[in-house]
């Protein structure tokens, strides 16, 4: 069996698992251990149906601590010092997606509203790990983490009233996308995938929080009258 096929058919396995009660999912604190890097591209992964039965929230979970392990392992690797020094590096000029408490987090927010830019977001980063896995090639878990920000956001497509209101990026917006992010030097490029990495781990947080959200906002919301 390939390599490719084989890391498709183990994002599936995982998912499964993940639609499974009581199934162990990876969550807040991840770790952090530097594993040693795939040689699998983005490109080479098959596409797989997944089905929409599989939990979002552990899914987001999941899909947060990889980013967190890749953006770890990124800052150790290229920047040559402790991950606890991350803290010297926070500054972002960048105007990357970010989940609003707005749109999301307030008492009587729209689950539709939410949802929109939740998917948004998680489009235009996907463009941005493009960036990340050409940048930093010696880690082939971006294509991985691409791959599965896919996989949510056709998650979070499939429970909205209204998708056709998500417009797809096309190849002109996804350029331009990449031609604004700052990549004129090496320290700049590097500095770059550090900001995609972290914000996207900030942007999967708050997604998670929306997620639980609507999750509880359902739970609320009054049973349908059957005596009717």
């Amino acid at each position: 069996m390939s390599s490719q096929r084989l890391l498709a058919l183990l994002a599936l396995l995982a998912l499964m698992l993940l639609s499974v009660p009581g199934s162990p999912v990876r969550g807040a604190p991840c770790s952090s251990a530097v594993e040693e890097p795939s040689e699998t591209s983005g490109d080479e992964i098959p596409e797989i149906s997944v089905s929409p039965a599989a939990k979002w929230k552990p899914l987001t979970r999941m899909l947060r601590c990889d980013v967190i392990n890749l953006r770890d392992q990124q800052f150790v690797e290229e920047f040559h010092e402790p991950k606890e020094n991350m803290s010297n590096y926070k500054e972002n000029t960048l105007p990357l997606p970010h989940v609003g408490a707005r749109d999301c987090s307030s008492s009587n927010f729209s689950k539709e509203s939410c949802l929109q830019r939740i998917s948004h977001g998680l489009q235009v980063f996907a463009v941005y790990l493009q960036f990340v896995e050409s940048e930093y090639s010696r880690s082939g878990k971006a294509a991985d983490i691409k791959f599965r920000t896919k996989i949510l956001f056709d998650h979070v497509i499939h429970r909205m009233k209204n998708p056709q209101l998500v417009q797809e990026l096309d190849s002109d917006a996804r350029e331009l996308l990449l031609r604004a992010l700052p990549a004129a030097s090496a320290w700049d490029r590097k500095s770059t995938v550090h900001v995609l990495l972290r914000e996207f781990a900030s942007f999967l947080e708050d997604t998670y929080r929306a997620i639980r959200q609507m999750e509880t906002q359902a739970r609320r919301r009054p049973a349908p009258n059957r005596s009717a």
